[in-house]
């Protein structure tokens, strides 16, 4: 069986990664069928390599999901991206901790992941006071 790329510790380290709370929409790829309904979910932690979900409901290890990553940047377009599930644990449920790696993000975008991360990274050790 091969082993996801997210658990690679060398893969799992190359972003730096930030605990922060967003908002993320997400609706699952159904292979020939219609996706999902979009739901909404919060970040446990962010990186431009993949996000840790709090999902209301299972998901199926290797799902592609179709996400939709607010920032928080008042009126900024979210980021749009496509995730595959990795790993997951029960809360309750609920609740599920979702691990998603981030398959396929537009550059643009995933300079944005990252300058946002490294932007609140700096805010919480003070180096834009």
């Amino acid at each position: 069986s091969k082993i996801p790329m997210a658990e690679d510790p060398k893969e799992r380290r190359k972003f730096a990664r930030l605990d922060i709370a967003l908002t993320v929409a997400y609706s699952v790829r159904n292979p020939g069928g219609e996706p999902s309904p979009m739901v909404e979910a919060t970040s446990g932690d962010i990186s431009a390599g993949g996000l840790r979900l709090m999902t209301p409901s299972l998901l199926e290890n290797g799902a592609t999901l179709d996400l939709e990553i607010f920032l928080g940047e008042e009126m900024e377009a979210p980021i749009h991206g496509v995730g595959e599930v990795v790993w997951q644990t029960k809360i309750s449920n609920t609740s599920f901790e979702t691990g998603i790696f981030l398959k396929h993000v537009e550059n643009d975008d995933k300079k944005r992941i990252m300058s946002f991360v490294f932007d609140q990274m700096a805010k919480l050790v003070g180096l834009n006071q």
